[in-house]
């Protein structure tokens, strides 16, 4: 039987081995399908997709990485941040999102275990992990991840609903625990967030608000319920005002300027789905349990 912090370690492994795969959706995904809003994306002659080619390759000189260049953490390392073969530099999040994948598949051992909602959950988180640095690159949020995404916040609750064994659910909260409640997230977690588009948009006839910004909503409604869309709703809506009111005093930013939301959103739900009010009551005074305290 390992323990608690050897499980949590491999766990890091893990994780850090599939931010790799997602560093590679997040360069393949949109890539030519949508116009970069950040400098520095380079587009290459022959179309990519998340699968072809299947070898990863430098997106400078476009030739194929050897087997060890793609060891997660360690390879950024030996090659000192440069490509083995044209010494171009690797750009920093690719390391990032490898780090932050093995942390969240942590986060997600000591919130649930060893469990299909541990799994569920780094999957979404993994999602959302994708969704962050598209949206900062390129402003969208991807219909590859979402509607699949949606289609599975309804799957999860009706597994719950008709195939849980008796005083028990397949998925722990915070996922939808009936059919019921997914449909209730779905129906107004993104309607608020449309009420909001459609009054900005008759009021300055320009669009205040991605569209992509109301699909995740949706996926987030109908897997974690409303609870969860109206929590990222007003806690992603505050940080992004923060952040944009600092951007403005630092005159890098005007009132005018589009800035991704998809990211304050991400951020939001992360915080909804590992109890992070929970978690911060237990550090400050040390009531409640801590996550890691229930698995042992």
């Amino acid at each position: 039987m390992l323990s608690v912090t050897t499980t949590a370690i491999l766990c890091f492994i893990f994780g850090s081995i599939i931010g790799s795969f997602l560093g590679v959706c997040v360069y393949r995904i949109p890539m030519a399908r949508y116009e970069p809003a950040r400098e520095g994306i380079r587009e290459l002659a022959a179309p990519v997709t998340i699968w072809r080619p299947a070898r990863s390759f430098c997106p400078h000189c476009e030739r194929q990485l050897a087997w060890w260049h793609n060891i997660p953490l360690l390879s950024f390392c030996i090659l000192r941040g440069k490509c083995a073969f044209c010494g171009t530099r690797i750009p920093l999040r690719y390391l990032m999102i490898e780090v932050l994948a093995g942390t969240l598949a942590t986060i997600c051992y000591l919130s649930f275990g060893l469990t299909l909602t541990g799994a569920l959950g780094f999957l979404l988180s993994s999602a959302l992990l994708v969704i962050v640095y598209i949206d900062i690159d390129y402003m969208i949020i991807p219909d590859l991840i979402t509607y699949p995404g949606t289609a599975l916040g309804l799957l999860v609750p009706a597994a719950n609903q008709y195939l849980s064994p008796p005083g028990q659910l397949l998925f722990w909260p915070p996922f939808s625990a009936s059919l019921y409640e997914s449909g209730l997230g779905l129906l107004f977690g993104p309607g608020v967030l449309l009420l909001v588009w459609g009054a900005y948009y008759l009021v300055r006839r320009r669009e205040g608000l991605g569209l992509g910004d109301i699909k995740l909503l949706a996926l987030l409604g109908a897997l974690c319920g409303p609870e969860c869309a109206w929590f990222t709703i007003f806690a992603g809506s505050l940080f992004g005002a923060v952040f944009g009111l600092v951007a403005i005093a630092f005159r890098k930013r005007s009132f005018t300027t589009y800035i991704p939301f998809g990211p304050y959103l991400a951020i939001a739900a992360l915080l909804y789905i590992f109890k992070a009010n929970q978690l911060a009551l237990f550090l400050i005074n040390g009531e409640g349990v801590a996550p890691w305290r229930m698995l042992r």
